[in-house]
């Protein structure tokens, strides 16, 4: 009996070291030789709102084989912010293994924000500051105007320089803020008693480019070496609201003012002169004929830029009288001036507030007078030399004329 009880237990041992094995065996295939996914490229990413996903894909494997038959599952939409998922599934044999990606979009982009109007501004003490208005967008939020917030500190009865800060931000908290600069000149040292000189340009060329012999075209690089000095020795730009009060003795400015006008609306002045306007943050003023250089195309291109259009007439710069230079504002009717003059005002207030006219040629009369002030113009300039001054007929003011090759010192004497 024992000796059979020994063949018994032989065995049984075998067998147990057979189970030990094999689950041995089953810890390493299920360990070791389990099927891994593995994902090409990170597992979490994060990528800008619009910016382009890019797939890269995973591989998986069994041990040393390369399995093939991955299924890629889910959308990333990069226009709408949020998390997103992909999932990799893998199978083979009796195995299968899965894996995420996660997709982050984000919104990283600052909104932006943009002023209308200069960025340096002076105002007279006193004087009401107009808020030139401004824009906001972000990318994804679209407008966010009504969100601007602005920190205005100015104030106006105390001379000094300010800052406007005006500050956005969008939904994921990225902010923006922008500045505007004003300057309160002081009233009471700075009283205007010379008259303002209002400045007439008409046409602009570049010398290294053309040469032009006629004295109504001004040499680009002259424009801007007289509109650099305006800027160092900081002279004041009244409004035409400003120059209506002033003519009227309602308001006083400061003895260093100037307004810059060029008449025509030439293409030389949009593509030569607005941008060395703009770099001098002078407001520049162009006389516009209407009829020749739409308000529509203005607006779109140029509204809120800082550069002011008024009024040139609608259809007027043309012969048709013998009076003064011929031109046909002299003798034109009463309802077809009006007409012409009111459709140039609307043409034109897509644009900004009008309320000047420079007559064509220069030529007034009565009946010119009485159909600009019918058709709502305040303020009507000739080609006559001399300043404005106080008291003036404001439907009948001079000019000073800026001749081609005009020395700085002489420019400076005009002032």
């Amino acid at each position: 009996m024992k000796k059979l009880n020994k063949k018994i237990k032989v065995p049984i041992i075998i067998l147990l070291i057979i189970i030990v094995l094999l689950t041995i065996g089953a810890i390493i295939f299920f360990t070791i030789g389990k099927l891994s996914i593995t994902l090409n490229g990170d597992k979490n990413v994060t990528i800008n709102y619009n910016d382009t996903y890019n797939e890269e894909g995973a591989s998986a494997k069994f041990l040393f084989k390369t399995i093939d038959n991955i299924k890629i599952s889910g959308k990333v939409d990069t226009s709408k912010i949020g998390t997103y998922e992909i999932k990799y599934e893998s199978t083979y044999m009796f195995l299968n293994s899965t894996e995420l990606r996660t997709i982050k979009v984000v919104d990283k982009k600052e909104p932006s924000i943009e002023l209308k109007g200069n960025t340096n501004i002076k105002i007279y003490q006193g004087n009401e500051y107009k808020e030139p208005g401004y824009t906001a967008n972000d990318e994804y939020d679209g407008d966010l105007t009504d969100k601007v917030i602005v920190n205005n500190t100015l104030d106006i009865n105390t001379p000094g320089k300010y800052i406007l800060t005006y500050e956005v931000s969008d939904s994921s908290n990225n902010k923006t803020s922008v500045e505007r600069n004003i300057e309160v000149i002081e009233k009471s040292k700075t009283n205007n008693t010379s008259g303002i000189p209002v400045l007439m340009y008409h046409f602009f060329y570049d010398k290294n480019v053309d040469n032009k012999n006629d004295g109504n075209w001004m040499e680009i690089h002259s424009f801007e070496e007289q509109m650099k000095y305006l800027n160092d020795n900081n002279y004041y730009q009244p409004t035409w609201e400003e120059l209506i009060d002033y003519i009227d003795g309602k308001t006083t400015l400061p003895e260093k003012s100037v307004i810059v006008t060029a008449d025509d609306g030439n293409p030389s002045f949009f593509d030569l002169a607005i941008p060395i306007c703009q770099k001098y943050n002078i407001r520049c003023t162009s006389f516009i004929v209407s009829s020749w250089t739409h308000g529509d195309w203005i607006a779109s291109t140029y509204k809120d830029k800082g550069i002011d259009f008024q009024s040139h007439t609608y259809d007027m710069h043309k012969g048709g009288c013998k009076e003064n230079h011929g031109g046909l504002f002299n003798c034109i009717s009463h309802d077809a001036g009006v007409k012409d003059m009111t459709t140039s005002k609307t043409d034109l207030e897509q644009v900004n507030k009008v309320y000047t006219v420079a007559y064509p040629f220069g030529d007034v009369n009565e009946n010119v007078k009485t159909i600009t002030k019918d058709a709502g113009f305040s303020l009507g300039f000739t080609t006559q030399y001399g300043k404005v001054r106080p008291g003036m007929d404001k439907l009948e003011l001079p000019r000073i004329r800026v001749n081609n090759g005009v020395s700085l010192s002489n420019f400076s004497k005009d002032l």
